[in-house]
């Protein structure tokens, strides 16, 4: 049952998806038909873009090539990352709008759980190595007797 409600989701554009900033998952759509003709970034997804002169950075292989055959270059601030696109930008990207939706809070929230996990998962494997120690110790101990019994 669970696999055909799966396809239907799917047929409707819509899937699980996670925030790359606080790592939490929701269901959203993936196709918006308003949003098609607009730039997006390749990372993210989010349509608030900034453009970029090319002389901080210099373009390659494929962004060079559509840049070449008049692609706009354009800049996600939120994934750092820059791109081209033939298609028009929807939003121009603004700092105060970032710091209003607490981005940089969020990022830093994700990294303190992100840090959080591998503390955590450092210790488990602390734990499990000293486990197999103490086993391999008792293995070479119970060996050793048993090579004196002979």
């Amino acid at each position: 049952m669970k696999e055909s409600t799966d396809k239907i989701i799917r047929w409707r554009f819509e899937t699980a998806l996670r925030c790359v900033d606080c790592k939490t998952r929701f269901v959203a759509s993936t196709l918006a038909l308003g949003d098609i003709f607009y730039a997006k970034c390749p990372v993210c997804r989010k349509l608030d873009l900034n453009a970029w002169s090319g002389k901080t950075y210099t373009p390659t292989g494929w962004t060079a090539l559509a840049v070449n055959l008049g692609a706009k270059k354009w800049r996600c601030e939120y994934c750092r990352i820059n791109f081209a696109s033939f298609r028009k930008r929807k939003e121009v990207f603004s700092f105060k709008r970032w710091q209003r939706m607490n981005v940089g809070g969020a990022v830093s929230l994700g990294r303190a759980k992100l840090a959080e996990m591998e503390i955590k998962a450092a210790k488990a494997r602390e734990i499990s190595n000293q486990k197999a120690r103490e086993a391999a110790a008792k293995a070479r101990t119970e060996e050793a007797e048993n090579d004196d019994d002979e």
